[in-house]
């Protein structure tokens, strides 16, 4: 899944050259150095699927970056306009299910770091075998280390006593993106799992859940897929734009009752804000992160767990903390490390005042 914007992570992130398009010069941290992160994810799942399997879900905006993929140009697919996740893995769902029957697949976002690749490969065989077993939607759950608002939560049910050599819980409730006082009480809890965003099921399990819990976007999806696969574009395109936009996990994770949680240790991270790099980049001794051009330089008195990227310019910091300073070319972000789920919403309110520098 490679269609977003990655607003909170602008101003490097923008809407022409989304992150997951960004290569590690332009701040964002890949899993393999040299790749973008779109990239690095196509080499993550190699060990998994061979390139004609794998199907990579875009927007048709980003032609340009989607060109030069490690995948067959029939296996991309280039999404008229922006849907949220649930049309998107419904329609993967019906291509590849149109393509092979009975087919499982392993829905995985673009813009994550995965530290252990083999351990990553090995979870997903095994829950490709619990979703084929119990006719259930698989998802990794991470273990929280702290009260993020960002992501969604999974809490754990009965243990599921045939899960092999790992362990997999029934899941007892899923929460997308809870207050803070609510994400607190999930985190200290020892029975929630965030919500790695990374989903494995039978495309046939995904078809049933979306038209039993949206009925009317099942049935336009049906009608969007036949007309993909007829390459009909212009009824395609028509009958996209009349998709709801709604995100996977409010579509149906919220609501289903066929959703198993595989815990996983496999230095995941979300790299949807800036804070996130904390977790995959070098800190300095005072929690610094720095995200420098080749032979950029730094100098620093009492400042404290800042993450700071620059493009060019010599970087000075004194006397501050807690803060993400981001410079490129035309654009300047300030912003306390506390408040960097608004930078989403500021940019928001760019697009309504012209999007000049969206």
């Amino acid at each position: 899944m490679a269609g977003g914007l990655g607003t909170r992570f602008w101003p490097v992130s923008r809407k022409s050259k989304p992150k997951q398009f960004l290569p590690p010069g332009g701040g964002i941290p890949p899993n393999y150095a040299g790749l973008s992160l779109l990239d690095a994810t196509l080499k993550r799942v190699r060990g998994l699927a061979p390139p004609e399997r794998t199907l990579v879900m875009a927007s048709a905006a980003h032609r340009k970056w989607l060109r030069n993929l490690d995948v067959p140009k029939r296996n991309v697919v280039h999404e008229p306009a922006g849907r949220n996740t649930a049309p998107c893995l419904g329609l993967a769902a019906r291509l590849i299910e149109s393509r092979e029957p009975g087919a499982t697949i392993c829905a995985v976002p673009a813009d994550q770091f995965v530290g252990k690749t083999r351990e990553f490969r090995k979870l997903i065989k095994a829950g490709a075998r619990l979703a084929n077993e119990h006719g259930s939607i698989v998802s990794l759950g991470v273990p929280p280390h702290s009260p993020e608002t960002g992501f969604g939560y999974i809490e754990r049910g009965e243990r599921i006593e045939d899960a092999g050599e790992v362990e997999a819980f029934r899941a007892r409730s899923f929460r997308e993106k809870p207050q803070l006082a609510q994400a607190k009480r999930y985190a200290a809890s020892g029975r929630h799992y965030w919500n790695s965003g990374i989903f494995i099921a039978q495309a046939t399990r995904l078809i049933d859940e979306l038209e039993t819990h949206l009925p009317r976007l099942g049935a336009v999806l049906s009608r969007s897929a036949s007309a993909y696969l007829k390459r009909d574009t212009a009824a395609f395109s028509k009958l996209w734009e009349t998709c709801e936009s709604i995100s996977i996990d409010h579509a149906v994770m919220e609501r289903t009752r066929r959703l198993i949680v595989l815990p996983v240790d496999v230095g995941w991270n979300d790299l949807g804000t800036w804070p996130a790099l904390r977790g995959v980049l070098r800190r300095d001794e005072a929690g610094n992160v720095w995200i420098l051009p080749k032979g950029g330089e730094t100098e620093s008195i009492d400042a404290k767990n800042l993450i700071v990227r620059s493009n060019k310019k010599f970087v000075a910091a004194v006397g501050v903390e807690d803060l993400i300073i981001v410079e490129t070319d035309d654009a300047l972000l300030i912003c306390p490390v506390a408040d960097a789920e608004k930078i989403g919403g500021m940019v928001k309110n760019l697009g309504e005042k012209g999007g000049r520098f969206l």
